[in-house]
């Protein structure tokens, strides 16, 4: 099919990518030149892994092409898809984008002959895609939904640093539809995706995405909250509380050997919270959407409290061992979490404002985030380091933010060889309490206290291994 992307971030471009793999023609529009002119060179404008080398072969096998000029893109195209930006402003969501793009594909659709479909990716509330989307559509092109062009609300699942993996093998596919003879044509596109597909209408497919969301940051607010408790409790060691969790069988099927855990419990792991570009806008819309309608959200107004307040428990947890004020405090990681360079909503922010407000002296490190931190306002005063080992050199203390691969190979001796100071707050549990402490490193993480760092004697047939993937997963999916 000849399919228009109306966004080139992470949505968009990654959808556009993954159906060009798959044999359709794609058309990606972005009112960016630089942006456009990057895609046609075949390299990503964002970090996303996989995505370069999936645009590559894409503009050498010529499936897939970006432009600035919506209106031909569109009429040129059968499906258009909407996956433009929905910030969310004082708990509101903003449509300005989505508002420009339907009222462009409007009027595209203007004497266009064929059947057009336009369907929503982008993350709107209830009764958005049916409400002003589709005014705006029917004011711009005179045509009413079904006079030649067919509605679809289709939300993605896609977690920053695994997009093009979630597009490639979904776990699900969602279509909203203003009718049955849309959906299935929607449909089409995805006919080679061997997952379970699921009709619904426009409103219901809309709430699907915020549910999904919301749950999972409710999910990873509940974590921390419990190992906030942990921390108040000697002898009392987190990493141990959620493995005993994870070994329900509703959660991690049993059989005589070892079962796998199921997907879920990574957010069920305590750590920093949540951020991104998806789950701190999605609960506040929705919360927000609740009032709205009348009803009262105390459960989402939690989660977004504890996600607010969790960063600053390192700061807590810091100042028990050292007064911050004149002293060197490294911050290794700043993307909210591995695979992205997205500092959205990453807990690297409040802390090392909360640091700066102290008197500390902040020196910062991230594999990949580095460029666009030189960017952001809160980094303005902070020192940069090309690597940790810089960072940590002659530092006072050291707060892991963010769970890349590049710090778990940092070796214990490695912070007391090269710190003033030997203090690691661990926000992410990646090091093992004890190993530290032979080390003479003082160790501190969410979720103990200094009696609970003890070691624990294994139990046969159960991974105790704690820095394994399955059981330290705080690099939650958005």
């Amino acid at each position: 099919m000849k399919i228009s992307v109306m966004g080139t971030g992470y949505v968009g471009l990654v959808s556009g990518a993954c159906l060009a793999e798959r044999g359709h023609r794609v058309t990606c529009i972005d009112i960016r030149s630089d942006v456009v002119e990057e895609i046609n060179a075949g390299h990503s404008p964002i970090y996303e892994i996989a995505l370069d080398e999936l645009l590559r072969l894409a503009r050498e096998k010529e499936t897939l092409t970006a432009t600035t000029d919506a209106r031909s893109a569109i009429r040129d195209s059968e499906v258009t898809l909407i996956c433009v930006g929905t910030p969310t402003i004082d708990g509101r969501m903003d449509l300005s984008q989505i508002m420009a793009a339907a009222k462009e594909i409007g009027a595209a659709l203007t004497g266009k002959s064929g059947y057009h479909i336009v369907a929503v990716k982008s993350t709107v509330l209830p009764g958005t895609t049916e409400g002003p989307v589709q005014a705006a559509i029917e004011s711009q092109s005179g045509r009413k939904v079904g006079d030649g062009w067919g509605l679809c609300m289709n939300p993605e699942f896609l977690r920053e640093g695994r997009a093009v993996e979630d597009f490639r093998v979904p776990d699900r596919i969602i279509v909203g539809a203003t009718d049955p003879m849309t959906a299935n044509r929607f449909l089409e596109i995805y006919a080679d995706f061997s997952c379970p597909k699921l009709v619904t209408t426009l409103r219901t497919a809309e709430m699907i995405k915020y549910v999904s969301n919301s749950l999972l940051a409710t999910m990873i607010s509940f974590s921390n909250e419990i190992a906030n408790i942990c921390s108040a409790l000697p002898g009392v060691d987190a990493r141990l509380v959620w493995k005993g969790v994870h070994l329900d069988r509703r959660l991690t099927p049993i059989d005589r050997q070892a079962g796998m855990a199921a997907g879920v419990t990574e957010y069920l792991w305590h750590g920093l919270g949540f951020g991104g570009s998806c789950f701190p806008k999605d609960v506040a819309a929705l919360r927000s959407f609740g009032r709205t309608v009348g009803e009262h959200t105390r459960i989402l107004d939690a989660v977004l409290q504890i996600n607010a307040d969790q960063p600053l428990r390192m700061v807590s947890l810091l100042e028990k061992e050292l007064s911050v004020a004149g002293k060197n405090v490294t911050v290794l990681g700043l993307a909210f979490k591995p695979g992205t360079d997205d500092l959205r909503e990453s807990p690297a922010i409040p802390l090392v404002e909360e640091l700066q407000k102290k008197g500390a002296h902040v020196i910062v490190h991230d594999p990949i985030a580095m460029p666009q931190a030189r960017k952001h306002l809160k980094f303005l005063n902070v020192t940069f380091s090309q690597n940790w080992s810089d960072a940590l050199t002659n530092s006072d203390a050291c707060c892991l933010v963010t769970a890349w691969p590049e710090y778990r190979a940092i070796q214990p001796a490695d912070f007391g060889r090269l710190m003033k100071c030997p203090l690691v707050i661990d926000g992410r549990g990646m090091f093992e309490p004890a190993a530290m402490a032979a080390a003479g490193v003082t160790w501190r993480g969410v979720g103990y206290t200094p009696e609970s760092c003890v070691e624990q004697k294994p139990v046969e047939n159960v991974c105790t291994d704690l820095t394994c993937s399955q059981h330290n997963k705080n690099s939650h999916a958005r």
